[in-house]
């Protein structure tokens, strides 16, 4: 009985430590919550233009802090008047996308930044780099053939 009372001492004492630290981690941490939404949003949209055979524009609106997706080139005047912004990803606060950089483009820090995806789903390799309040950055680099985005802790530079 003693063995079982110190076993669950141990593990209520562990568990002290950690809910704290993955609380933080997972709810109240909003730049890794933001770049797990681009992240959604990026993959979704590269998806939808393989299938739907037809090329889509990701637009970062880096003052209003805005992200939205649309068709590219709606062909006919019906898909005209029904191509509108998709649902739009408004960042917190808190957290800025301070720059982009992209193999087309320069790098660009303010205005509107939009992104082609062809009708395979590939893009040019472009890095996110999202910033918060305290200066922490995560930046999300964007293979140009593969689905894979990868989020690093550091500035990235375009390779």
């Amino acid at each position: 009985m003693l063995e079982l009372i110190i076993v669950c001492l141990l593990i209520a004492v562990s568990l002290a430590f950690s809910v704290p630290t993955l609380r933080q981690a997972m709810v109240i941490d909003q730049l890794a919550a933001s770049s797990r939404k681009i992240i959604a949003l990026i993959r979704e949209v590269r998806v939808l233009a393989a299938q739907e055979q037809r090329p889509y524009l990701i637009n970062f609106d880096l003052d209003r802090k805005k992200i939205w997706y649309q068709q590219d080139f709606p062909e006919s005047k019906e898909e005209k008047e029904q191509t509108s912004p998709h649902p739009t990803i408004e960042l917190p606060p808190s957290v800025r996308l301070q720059d982009i950089l992209s193999g087309t483009a320069d790098k660009k820090t303010s205005g509107e930044v939009t992104l082609w995806i062809n009708k395979q789903g590939y893009m040019d390799q472009t890095v996110l780099h999202l910033a918060d309040d305290q200066d922490n950055i995560i930046s999300l680099v964007i293979s140009p053939f593969f689905s894979t985005i990868k989020a690093y802790d550091s500035y990235i530079n375009l390779e």
